[in-house]
């Protein structure tokens, strides 16, 4: 199974309630600044116009809450590749640093268009290595 990429948020005031419990949509966020992160740090952006990926779909299941100050891990891994439908399936789990209790979990379809016609494209080549790194094989 591959290692994953791991994004690291302290949940902020921002992202909580005035209860100090981070909001649902939260997760969202983190999810999508996860999956850029991975991007940017391991994919070389500059030979692409963008919009070169949309999400076409997403996911989560709520399973324990996160509060304000906690370290929360992001993990990533690709579960699914279509390089000729120009498709990914995302997995995210978001567990908390401290206690390694699992948060909440889901995933993301994201699918590649070209930016001037809208059309469906496969997967570009440095997209496909990139994302082969995190793709979760079975054993």
């Amino acid at each position: 199974m591959a290692k994953g990429y791991v994004y690291e948020h302290v949940v902020t005031p921002q992202d909580a309630t005035v209860q100090g419990m981070a909001y649902d949509g939260s997760y969202v966020e983190w999810a999508c600044t996860a999956r850029e992160r991975m991007i940017i740090e391991h994919i070389d952006t500059t030979h692409f116009t963008w919009p070169g990926f949309l999400t076409g779909e997403m996911y989560l299941r709520y399973i324990s809450p996160a509060f304000l100050n906690d370290r929360v891990e992001v993990r990533v891994t690709i579960d699914e590749i279509s390089q000729e439908k120009g498709r990914a399936r995302l997995k995210f789990h978001f567990i908390n640093k401290a206690s390694q209790q699992l948060l909440a979990e889901g995933h993301q379809v994201i699918f590649f268009a070209d930016p001037q016609t809208g059309k469906r494209i496969s997967i570009p080549d440095e997209f496909l290595n990139a994302l082969s790194d995190f793709h979760a094989r079975p054993d």
